[in-house]
């Protein structure tokens, strides 16, 4: 066990030391997060930037309901939508959740209007694997939302204890291992604005859901960069 955290935490050094290195080579704007070519300033090249306003149009901006809840999913979870998810989720571009963030500047009128007061706020990581990715990329991802909106941004959940990664489980699975593992961080008596990279079975906006509602949040809303298939 003390040998796998030792190689955990070297893990997390060495990808420590990898991001500096590659802040020295390629400072920030240099290089396009999508398709690695020199940038003009942006995380994302022009050409890149085109692509993601403009991919997927029919499976764009969708509006899913959870226990009454909305949910609003930008972009269906595959080519650069799914890249810029993956780029800070694993290999710890906080630069990426500013891109992601941006397209809701070009949302449709009926998508996404939050009430005035709200605070937006995260799904909150395991402790461990935030070490072992030096990000905690829920956190960046709300963050950038926030200013992108205008509003507020603040930790209302938090968690309970760990769990495995819920990439890695079927359907069943991901409910077992969600149960009881959020708690609401404060008694909670603004709109809330929960955000989150994936949407895939809807198992962590549940959980998420009922932690909120626990501590006295009653105007709730979802937002999700990507929609996973099925």
């Amino acid at each position: 066990m003390r040998k796998e955290a030792l190689l955990r935490r070297g893990g997390a050094l060495i990808r420590s030391w990898g991001r500096g290195l590659a802040e020295i080579l390629y400072p920030e704007g240099a290089v396009c997060l999508g398709c690695g070519r020199l940038s003009d300033g942006e995380c994302l090249c022009p050409a890149c930037r085109e692509e993601l306003r403009y991919s997927d149009v029919l499976d764009s901006w969708q509006l899913r309901d959870i226990g009454g809840v909305p949910v609003w999913c930008m972009r269906p979870h595959r080519d650069l939508p799914r890249k810029l998810v993956l780029r800070l989720k694993h290999g710890t571009e906080a630069r990426a959740a500013k891109a992601m963030a941006g397209m809701l500047r070009d949302r449709p009128d009926y998508f996404l209007h939050p009430a005035p007061g709200t605070v937006v706020t995260w799904v909150p990581g395991p402790k461990g694997r935030i070490r072992e990715r030096c990000i905690d990329h829920g956190k960046r991802l709300a963050e950038a939302v926030a200013a992108e909106l205008g509003l507020e941004c603040r930790p209302l959940l938090i968690r309970k204890k760990n769990d495995r990664a819920q990439a890695r489980l079927n359907r069943e699975a991901r409910r077992e291992n969600l149960k009881k593992t959020f708690a609401p961080a404060e008694r909670i008596g603004c709109p809330v604005l929960l955000v989150d990279d994936v949407l895939t079975t809807g198992t962590t906006a549940r959980r998420c859901l009922e932690a909120l509602r626990e501590g006295g949040a009653e105007e709730i809303e979802v937002l999700t960069v990507t929609k996973a298939a099925g």
